[in-house]
């Protein structure tokens, strides 16, 4: 009786082991993760940008290039 006690109380242990070391396992994925995603969003969001001022100042150049031509011939 006292081996079979023992015994359980080392799975016991073993499995509270187990436990904590596979939730520290998913808390590393989990922040790294995040913060590939939190890296990803920005240079999303710093592209977007870019691509919009962009859009902007070639807009700018079609227009004024058109207004150079057929408004400024008179």
């Amino acid at each position: 009786m006292v081996s079979t006690e023992l015994i359980q109380e080392f799975q016991l242990l073993q499995n509270s082991r187990a436990n904590r070391i596979a939730d520290e396992l998913a808390d590393r994925i989990l922040l790294s993760v995040d913060s590939v995603n939190e890296k990803l969003h920005s240079s999303l969001g710093k592209r977007g940008t870019m691509l919009l001022a962009l859009e902007k100042g070639l807009n700018a150049k079609v227009i004024r290039k058109l207004r150079n031509r057929f408004l400024n011939k008179g």
